[in-house]
């Protein structure tokens, strides 16, 4: 990866995203051992997501909670080749990703590609545009950038 311009990059992680296999039994766990919730469930379909250059329909079963300053978000994935689905099927259930907010994502995304890095996963849910960037062999995790709508 090439070296990305540090004005163009305010990192700052909001969200550690977790593919669990099922989602209520990872509810359970999480309330149970280390008492994180209560946990705001969210169905995510997005027949329109491109994965890896292809299209793809996106849907996943959701679950948001805070821990501390950081969102704890739970993905089981439910249908369409994604970047979850992968996960799953190859490393099992574990971290995903981290996510940040930004303000500019056709911005962001330029100075990524201008450092080498792909998108791996975009598109757009009702209120949120994301890409995950093929970041885990340089970063040892997904990068997701997300913009509000």
């Amino acid at each position: 990866m090439k070296n990305m311009k540090k004005e163009a990059r305010p990192f700052r992680i909001e969200q550690v995203g977790i593919v669990v296999k099922n989602r209520e039994e990872a509810i359970r766990k999480l309330s149970a051992v280390w008492n994180i919730g209560p946990f705001r469930l969210w169905d995510t379909d997005v027949p329109d997501a491109v994965f890896r250059g292809k299209k793809t329909h996106s849907r996943a079963k959701l679950a948001f909670a805070q821990a501390g300053p950081i969102e704890i978000e739970l993905i089981e994935p439910e249908g369409g080749e994604t970047t979850w689905s992968e996960f799953l099927r190859d490393k099992g259930e574990g971290v995903h990703h981290v996510a940040m907010w930004v303000k500019d994502m056709d911005k962001e995304l330029k100075s990524y590609q201008e450092a080498g890095v792909a998108v791996l996963q975009s598109g757009d849910d009702k209120d949120v545009r994301f890409a995950y960037m093929d970041t885990e062999k340089t970063a040892g995790v997904i990068f997701e950038l997300l913009q509000p709508r």
